[in-house]
């Protein structure tokens, strides 16, 4: 799987999430239950997806990059406008 595919999956699933319950963030563990991808490769996708703005991270003091994760409102805005997340994030 390509990055963008993975980050159109990561944004997919926080913004069901999101729908659920607003305040819930997922795991790198539920990440990677799901995705089927290595923690490197988890890593590198969520800190871009992050300083894009499209998910806000919950960060341990030390450790690991985040402990959990859920969408923005840019990021809900994106996901929303079919036309722009399919250009940014194509579906293969």
């Amino acid at each position: 799987m390509d990055n963008k595919s993975i980050r159109r999956k990561i944004l997919q699933m926080t913004y069901e999430l999101y729908q659920e319950h607003p305040y819930y963030r997922i795991t790198p563990k539920e990440f990677n239950e799901t995705l089927r991808i290595s923690i490197k490769e988890l890593n590198f996708n969520i800190i871009y997806l992050e300083e894009k703005e499209l998910l806000e991270l919950q960060k341990p003091l030390e450790g690991n990059v985040f402990v959990g994760a859920r969408i923005t409102p840019k990021g809900i805005d994106l996901i929303e406008d079919d036309d722009l997340f399919n250009q940014l994030y194509p579906g293969k």
